[in-house]
């Protein structure tokens, strides 16, 4: 992925809140011979670093009990567009929107259930605060069975790349059209689509310039 200053260019604060924003993130690790492992997982952000957890024998676990260093990557598909909405002609102009985060991290893995269970009360706060479960605990047998299972992951993060697609290559008169016409065709994601566009012409950069138009 190539980072673009006029893509990466984005608030620290609104890059926390899309990461906050988001339900699952994909973690990236190596295996033994090479080969990259990826899985989709529920996760908390507190700004330093990411934790989740991972069933102990999930191959994940395995290679960053042994190759710690790992990536965490958070999108947001927001979709495409066809060439014709900024060239009549060129049909290099077709082109997709995304909101990615990725972080570089250092993992570690612990197995200890205390620690799983403490995990695991940051994670039911962030994605069932209203409660309406019993209380967790390593010594109840209604949880000991998982817990036996589980891993606690923790993700250091040491480097942020981000990227923003949202045409801010383009100038703020092209991407209002852009944001015209993913409001007139109306597909599922365009309304999002179009909204993340006008928040570059409200705070973004308003024009990459012209040796950027294609790109």
């Amino acid at each position: 992925m190539i980072f673009h200053d006029y893509y990466a260019q984005v608030p620290a604060g609104e890059i926390e809140r899309f990461v906050r924003s988001q339900e699952l993130g994909r973690l990236i690790t190596v295996g033994e011979d090479g080969t990259p492992h990826l899985g989709l997982y529920p996760f908390v952000y507190d700004g330093e670093a990411v934790d989740l957890h991972l069933v102990r024998v999930d191959e994940l676990a395995i290679d960053l009990k042994v190759r710690p260093r790992c990536v965490f990557e958070v999108d947001e598909v927001l979709g495409v567009i066809p060439s014709y909405w900024v060239s009549a002609e060129y049909g290099g102009s077709a082109t997709a929107y995304h909101r990615t985060v990725i972080f570089e991290c250092r993992g570690t893995v612990v197995e200890d259930p205390a620690a799983v269970v403490d995990q695991q009360v940051r994670m039911l706060a962030r994605y069932q605060p209203e409660g309406g479960f019993r209380p967790l605990s390593s010594e109840d047998p209604l949880y000991r069975g998982a817990l036996d299972t589980l891993a606690a992951v923790r993700l250091q993060v040491e480097r942020t790349r981000v990227k923003f697609k949202l045409a801010q290559n383009r100038p703020p008169q092209a991407r209002r059209r852009i944001i015209d016409e993913l409001r007139r065709r109306g597909r599922p994601t365009d309304a999002r689509a179009a909204d993340a566009l006008e928040w570059t012409l409200a705070t973004g950069p308003r024009d990459a310039g012209p040796q950027a138009s294609r790109t």
